[in-house]
């Protein structure tokens, strides 16, 4: 019996897309099986989920038979979608001194790590590297967000 799947899901894009391309197209592409395919695509299964990789596998093997890109759209959709709902996050001098107060943190931590007297001296230790690109991934957040309250 079929299953009836949510329209723009993951597991009905799956369930088109397995209809338009051979087992060794996608074996070829992915490396696993078109059962383990058929698994994903059961929202049912909770156990068999698809992973991003293989669907950015399957857009590419798609785009490339001029089938199209189905899970770039429905991704991209969602996101529109989500970003639509959101309000903003705030006013834009909130986002700004947010935006200051990581760059400040981002100096310190850069400054700590090239300080001659610090534990590693001169040199940029492993741990002051991912102190560092912490600090980055906290001010791209925060001018994230103020891209979104200037949208």
């Amino acid at each position: 019996m079929t299953k009836i799947r949510e329209p723009l899901s993951v597991e009905f894009i799956l369930g088109q897309i397995l209809n338009k391309v051979s087992e060794d197209e996608i074996k070829l592409i992915t490396g696993k099986s078109i059962s383990h395919f058929r698994k994903c695509s059961d929202p049912d299964d909770k156990d068999h989920n698809l992973h991003f990789l293989d669907g950015i596998k399957l857009d590419v093997l798609l785009q490339k038979k001029q089938l199209g890109t189905p899970f770039l759209d429905n991704y991209t959709l969602i996101v529109e979608n989500e970003l639509k709902n959101i309000d903003e996050y705030g006013n834009l001098s909130s986002n700004l001194l947010n935006i200051g107060e990581r760059i400040g943190n981002l100096m310190g931590v850069a400054n700590q790590a090239i300080d001659p007297t610090g534990p590693s001296g001169s040199k940029i230790s492993k741990k002051e590297k991912d102190d560092i690109h912490k600090a980055i991934a906290d001010v791209e957040q925060k001018i994230a967000k103020l891209k979104l309250s200037v949208k």
